[in-house]
């Protein structure tokens, strides 16, 4: 907007009285001095000169101020330009560029265009983006998360000498060169709205470039009812042109034209360059145990790189030369997904997973995202079930022969245990069972010196809360037979961990119609018990979790090197197809340690002997800090066996048919319910609830379709789920589970990365309340990841071609330098309002009124003293 400027001041003459009523008035006076002089005689202050002149003095000050004079300050009429309208791309493909990206190209070419034109011709702007929808470019606080309307364009941020704010936070001034972006120097400056009352606001920055499409046609309908010729001067569209529905585009741009609004284009980001990889999504879990490994997904997309080789890798954040894991990979030219394996320790990690770059990309910038994985902080429950004899370190008459023993054949108590090696770690818990012969089992106190009523758990509830059950020196003898079966329903269907060590726990004998048996990774029908000799072993899976005993490899290997004779006992063990040899003897490859999978469980079998006094001179012998090392052994062996056993003590387990989806697939969920016992139950209601993945979606639904065949009572009536909807799952009487089969909408959109699902289970009078299902069981939370190909990352290149077409369908000019902005700001038609009219009475004076005052009354006193009143 025009400044006011102060055109003229000056005396005009605006009398209330017009020509014939100043006729009128000198009558009026004429014909009362004839009537005062014919009835009243002759005038007493004839010859009297002072009375004349003061009378005289007071009728002109009458007369003048009768006539009116006014002080007339008249301005020049406000003067005004059509507004010049920013449209900025704000999609992921402006992220893209060499050392500055295509956003801050755009960002500079404006403030170099804005310092081009002058301070004069810098304002009557505004500044919007397009990703997804037209939105101001910085929404003021009372606007955010509002979307551009009618009144949209009046909440675009710009200050008054042209400034912007830069996609990081920095502001930029006049000139385009970059300001502190740390908030310092914003105090200064006048940002104010470019609206029609002009109210000044602040800022904090301009959102980055983050949309995942680009719907140019759309932001060009939402403005094209509210510009016109009069009102505004053009469009400025800064784009990369690439952007949906090209023809569309062309199209509104005609019409665009055809209102006599042109649209001026800046193409942004340069026409060379052979491609772009960009990583597109991950799915990898949020919450992990320690010391295990996890799987983690990759979904990338590549342009004009088929069939050239890259790597993907990971690596902890700020750790440039330790990789965790690599996955060499053939490009195919568009979308691919790549699955690692890493490995936690023992705390959170923030982790960076990236492509290796190839020569002459577009950019690097989207080569790499981090992410991190939290360290799920659940005690594992172990329950240790050992010979009397390994527990207390008394030696057999053959041991005390033998290179074993670390003591004094008096020795009662190891000081190295496997109790006290596992409850190193604060995370697990361990309970201890000493078999005194036949099925007879104590607890043994938590500082070993002494044992305890209290065996076997008595229900299975009981044993289901356990994460592991270590079997050594001991077969499943010890047990009966009903606390069998709750021991292989809990490895099979639970996902506990079972770990079996010592000769004497593999006797075949012990393990005669044990339905435990079947899911070793072993066959002992030749097994026989024997006395442990010193042998020499190694490992054969040096990268398997369980020989991880340091984070850096050279050591770890330095350690698995120098492995000291273990104590083992003849069992002929005869290993299964799909088990794995973890260990063998180095004499005749004879398997040491064997391990498998069992259904949802895991189970580990070794014929050495790892507690009591062998453990104690493993303790003693490996490494520098051996009794470190061997209790690190034994935890590994643990958070191997218990890597699936998270949901071993929850009543209600669900699982979904895949880990990631895509739009349009299947969503199947089945959830399986136990009661108080730890048994199978269908007697309970189960409920989910869909809510979306981050608290600021601001979606009003989710990317999952309502089910034709059940009732919506709800009042929504949209083909998606609401957020905050619930479905029943059904009961299925023959798999002994509930289910719910769901379809993903075929169309993605910006907020449909992924979702939860809160599932949960009741049991009582269900009420009327649609919310209230009964008294609540358990409840549990399954994390949806839906994959999508954004349009963002299906070509990289910048489409100019569309941009020039735009430009010239509309009437606007194709802009390569910031001073043909300049240009066109200078250049607006200027529109000057009427003037503006200030006028003020001059006889309206204090002083004036005072002074006739003054006359009246000196007349009056002069008359009185002179005897004539």
């Amino acid at each position: 907007m025009g400044a006011s400027i102060l055109a003229a001041t000056y005396f005009s003459w605006t009398s209330p009285l017009s020509t014939r009523g100043w006729i009128a008035l000198a009558a009026a006076c004429l014909l009362a001095w004839f009537v005062l002089r014919v009835f009243w005689g002759r005038s007493l202050v004839s010859g009297r000169t002072g009375l004349i002149v003061i009378r005289a003095a007071a009728v002109a000050v009458l007369i003048a101020i009768l006539l009116g004079p006014t002080v007339i300050d008249e301005q020049a009429g406000e003067t005004t330009r059509p507004s010049m309208i920013y449209l900025f791309d704000g999609s992921q493909s402006m992220q893209l560029g060499g050392e500055i990206s295509r956003w801050e190209q755009a960002i500079r070419f404006v403030g170099e265009a804005q310092k081009s034109a002058g301070g004069g011709y810098s304002g009557d702007v505004q500044a919007f983006r397009f990703g997804h929808r037209l939105s101001p470019l910085v929404k003021s606080p009372d606007t955010s998360g509002q979307s551009a309307d009618a009144g949209g364009l009046n909440q675009s941020l710009l200050s008054g000498d042209g400034a912007l704010l830069s996609g990081d936070g920095a502001l930029l001034s006049g000139d385009g060169a970059l300001l502190a972006g740390d908030g310092r120097g914003l105090k200064d400056l006048d940002i104010t709205l470019v609206s029609e009352s002009g109210i000044g606001q602040s800022a904090d920055a301009i959102p980055g470039p983050e949309a995942s499409d680009s719907r140019l046609a759309d932001a060009l309908r939402q403005l094209m009812p509210q510009v016109s010729a009069k009102s505004s001067a053009g469009v400025v569209l800064l784009s990369d042109g690439r952007v949906r529905a090209s023809e569309s585009v062309e199209r509104l741009s005609e019409l665009f034209g055809k209102s006599d609004v042109p649209i001026h284009v800046v193409p942004i980001g340069q026409a060379g360059g052979s491609g772009d990889i960009a990583i597109v999504s991950l799915v990898v879990p949020s919450r992990v145990r320690k010391y295990t490994e996890n799987e983690l997904q990759v979904f990338l997309r590549s342009f004009g790189y088929a069939g050239q080789p890259t790597t993907v890798r990971i690596r902890r954040k700020g750790d440039e030369g330790n990789e965790l894991a690599s996955l060499p990979i053939t490009l195919s030219g568009g979308a691919q997904s790549a699955s690692l394996t890493f490995r936690v320790d023992e705390r959170a990690e923030d982790l960076v997973v990236s492509v290796d770059p190839v020569d002459g990309e577009l950019t690097r910038r989207n080569n790499l995202v981090e992410t991190r994985v939290e360290i799920d902080r659940t005690k594992v429950r172990v329950l240790c079930l050992q010979n009397s004899q390994s527990s207390t370190g008394t030696q057999s008459l053959l041991s005390q022969f033998l290179p074993f023993g670390g003591g004094s054949p008096s020795t009662t108590t190891s000081t190295v245990s496997i109790q006290s090696a596992l409850q190193a770690d604060e995370d697990v818990e361990c309970t201890t069972l000493i078999s005194l012969g036949g099925q007879s089992l104590r607890r043994l106190s938590a500082d070993g010196s002494s044992q305890t009523t209290g065996g076997f758990p008595r229900t299975r509830a009981e044993l289901f809360a356990y994460d592991c059950v270590i079997f050594s020196d001991v077969t499943p003898a010890v047990l009966d037979e009903e606390q069998q079966q709750w021991l292989t329903q809990w490895i099979d269907g639970r996902g506990g961990g079972l770990i079996v060590t010592g000769a004497s726990s593999l006797a075949a004998g012990g393990w005669q119609d044990s339905p435990i048996a079947p899911l070793l990774p072993v066959t002992l029908e030749s097994a026989a018990a024997a006395f442990p000799v010193p042998t020499a072993v190694e490992v054969t899976v040096p990268n398997h979790p369980v020989w991880r005993l340091r984070i850096e490899k050279r050591l770890n290997d330095q350690l698995l090197q120098a492995l000291p004779d273990l104590a083992i006992g003849e069992a002929n063990l005869v290993v299964k197809a799909n088990a794995t040899v973890l260990a063998q003897r180095r004499d005749d490859r004879a398997p040491v340690m064997i391990v498998q999978r069992a259904g949802r469980g895991r189970v580990l079998v070794s014929n050495a002997s790892l507690s009591g006094s062998a453990l104690e001179q493993l303790s003693q012998t490996w490494g520098a800090q051996p009794e470190r090392v061997a209790g690190k052994l034994w935890r590994n062996l643990v958070y191997w066996a218990t890597e699936e056993s998270s949901t071993g003590r929850r009543r209600l387990v669900v699982q979904s048919n895949q880990r990631f989806y895509r739009p349009g697939q299947r969503l199947s969920i089945r959830a399986t319910a136990y009661d108080e016992a730890a048994r199978r139950s269908q007697q309970y209601r189960i409920w989910a609830m869909f809510e979306p993945e981050s608290l600021d979606d601001m979606s009003l639904y989710s990317p999952v379709l309502w089910p034709d065949n059940v009732v919506r009572e709800s009042g929504e009536v949209a083909p998606r789920i609401a957020w905050g909807e619930e479905l029943p799952l059904k009961s299925n009487p023959e798999s002994g589970d509930y289910q719910m089969d769901l379809m993903l909408s075929e169309t993605a959109t910006a907020g449909d990365s992924g979702m939860r699902i809160e599932l949960t289970a009741y049991e009582g009078a269900e009420t009327e309340s649609s919310f209230n299902h009964g008294t609540q069981v358990d409840s549990t939370s399954l994390a949806i990841q839906i994959l999508s190909d954004p349009f963002e990352q299906q070509n990289p290149l910048p489409n100019q071609e569309l941009m020039a077409r735009v430009a010239a369908v509309s009437g606007g000019q194709v802009l390569d330098h910031p001073e043909q902005l300049g240009q066109l700001l200078r250049g607006r038609k200027e529109f000057r309002g009427p003037p503006t009219i200030d006028a003020s009475p001059a006889w309206n004076r204090t002083w004036l009124w005072l002074g006739l005052i003054g006359l009246l009354s000196t007349e009056w006193v002069w008359r009185r003293i002179s005897g004539l009143a």
